[in-house]
């Protein structure tokens, strides 16, 4: 198969920014250059693809979501606030969760669950009990997740399941909130008390044959914003399965990452890891090492600006790991040369992971480049940005915080000083740090040009700019999710840019995001995805009898 891409304007994210055309022999880039040289190509084999004076870029990397969570969303119920859904209060949560059980039949057993609310958007960011819950249903047992998926709620039934009744035990690192002087839950349950595998274990999954179909439907989700490589954040042993099974039925027709669990890399150690091929691979394992800045549950150094109702008045959040537990786990990672991916969204727990991290390295004399990454880094400081460089760490930011929360973490979470700094990625670019961006999907959808917009623009979504300072350029922000994130991933010699010797993993768009107005780069369209030299997505919009 051979293919030229001309007319249009080619951006190789290398040296030579700006190209004409690209010459393509079965998905591998042949040759990139002027538009007369790569038409010379052409003979009665080679496909002429007319870029119609659009732009060509490498097919965008995720640099951290979750796949398989977001193929469990699509099978959920949505209680997102608009615009992403129509829940913006306690009354709406209850409605659509009522709605959606008159208009849907469980299987005996099965529970009814819920993703993305988000109670900042509530009026008074009023808080959700079992009691609003249990209104929607007694007989059933109902969970719901916060937009951060790091807490969620349950009512009375589902918290008997999982056994929050009478004296009960709580999973370290997870908390259990409980009305003001008892041991009764309110039907909030923190971190590990709803994330634990034994706690989720006891939660219905769905079918297994929707669930595969709806994990090509979120491939298909991410090749729409022009995604041609994802990851799957966090691999356990429900999930595994899933992946390994779509992947050696061929399923996957995007590049796959899993960044697995340490229980799950114990398993797979005694039974020896298998890659598998066919678009997947395990990149290395995920730890976390705190909560969410806007559910209130990430650990920071200084108090939170608003301290949540029933909390000491120097309330920090909370570490889920003693400093012993993670020197472990990061000297097992340095032990068996694995890359080693971190949740890290509080300063606090920034603190714990690089000393013990760096511990690590001086015990094991390991000095590899293994790129550990440092996930969200929502509040890190310029100190530690220095500390990780000399620890030869990486950043993946999630920069849309500033326009979904900004506005929250200025008035309740961090109050405003704290909070302009949010994602600093204006100060890691300027320390030479190498860094990503990424969307945390399913917490929001993977829009890498709404990203981009934000990396750009930083405006909350009151309208208010927060952290001018911390902006950064449209090419930096593109180089995020290209060049940055293959090297993030060790794929810097196939993937990230248009090179020759490289796949042919390119996104085409309507517009140029390094001419157009920084307002607008948020509608800028994905017109077509290609994964090595094969559509994958094609945006309706765009189609003629010339496509």
């Amino acid at each position: 198969m051979k293919q030229i891409y001309y007319h249009g304007t080619i951006l190789t994210m290398e040296k030579d920014l700006i190209q004409e055309a690209v010459y393509v022999v079965d998905g591998k880039i042949k040759e990139v250059g002027k538009e007369a040289d790569i038409l010379a190509r052409k003979d009665s084999d080679t496909e002429l693809i007319d870029l119609q004076n659009r732009v060509l870029l490498p097919g965008f990397i995720d640099g951290h979501s979750h796949l398989s969570a977001v193929a469990y969303d699509l099978l959920m119920v949505n209680l997102r606030p608009s615009p992403s859904g129509n829940v913006n209060s306690v009354d709406d949560l209850k409605f659509v969760l009522k709605n959606w059980l008159k208009s849907h039949k469980l299987d005996k057993d099965q529970w009814l669950i819920g993703a993305g609310y988000d109670n900042t958007c509530f009026a008074g960011n009023q808080e959700i009990t079992k009691y609003d819950l249990d209104e929607v249903s007694t007989e059933i047992p109902i969970a719901i997740t916060h937009v951060s998926g790091h807490v969620g709620v349950c009512n009375s039934l589902a918290l008997q399941k999982l056994g929050y009744t009478g004296d009960y035990t709580v999973p370290e690192g997870g908390t259990v909130e409980c009305f003001l002087g008892t041991n009764e839950p309110t039907g909030l349950l923190e971190e590990n008390a709803f994330l634990d595998p034994s706690i989720k274990a006891k939660m219905s999954m769905p079918d297994p044959n929707k669930l595969l179909q709806s994990l090509i439907e979120a491939e298909k989700l991410y090749a729409s914003y022009g995604y041609t490589s994802v990851q799957d954040g966090f691999t356990d042993e429900r999930t595994y399965p899933l992946l390994t099974k779509v992947a050696s039925d061929n399923l996957l027709f995007l590049d796959v990452t899993s960044y697995v669990s340490f229980s799950l890399l114990e398993s797979l150690q005694q039974n020896g890891i298998d890659n598998y091929g066919n678009h997947y691979h395990i990149g290395g394992v995920k730890l976390f090492l705190d909560g969410s800045p806007q559910a209130k549950t990430a650990w920071l150094t200084e108090p939170y600006y608003c301290i949540p109702e029933g909390k000491e008045k120097d309330y920090r959040g909370f570490a889920i790991y003693s400093d012993e537990e993670v020197y472990q786990y990061c000297k097992k990672c340095l032990q068996n040369n694995i890359t080693l991916h971190t949740h890290c969204n509080g300063d606090a727990a920034i603190d714990q992971l690089l000393r013990c991290y760096q511990k690590a390295k001086e015990d094991t004399k390991n000095y590899q480049d293994l790129r550990p990454v440092i996930i969200h880094a929502q509040t890190i400081r310029d100190d530690q940005l220095d500390k990780m460089k000399q620890l030869g760490m990486l950043a993946s930011f999630f920069v849309d915080h500033v326009y979904y929360w900004g506005d929250y973490h200025k008035k309740s979470v961090l109050g405003s000083t704290r909070a302009k700094r949010i994602s600093p990625i204006h100060s890691a670019l300027e320390k030479g740090i190498s860094f990503t961006i990424h969307q945390d999907s399913p917490v929001i959808a993977p829009n890498v040009m709404f990203s981009i917009h934000n990396a750009v623009n930083r405006m909350t979504r009151n309208g208010e700019v927060l952290g001018e300072e911390q902006r950064i350029s449209v090419l930096d922000s593109l180089k995020a999710f290209t060049v940055n994130a293959a090297y993030q991933s060790f794929a810097e010699d196939e993937k990230g840019s248009i090179k020759v010797g490289k796949r042919a993993d390119f996104v085409i768009l309507n517009q140029n995001p390094l001419e157009v107005d920084k307002s607008k780069i948020k509608d800028i369209d994905i017109v077509k995805t290609i994964k090595d030299g094969k559509i994958v997505y094609q945006n309706k919009k765009y189609l003629s009898k010339n496509e």
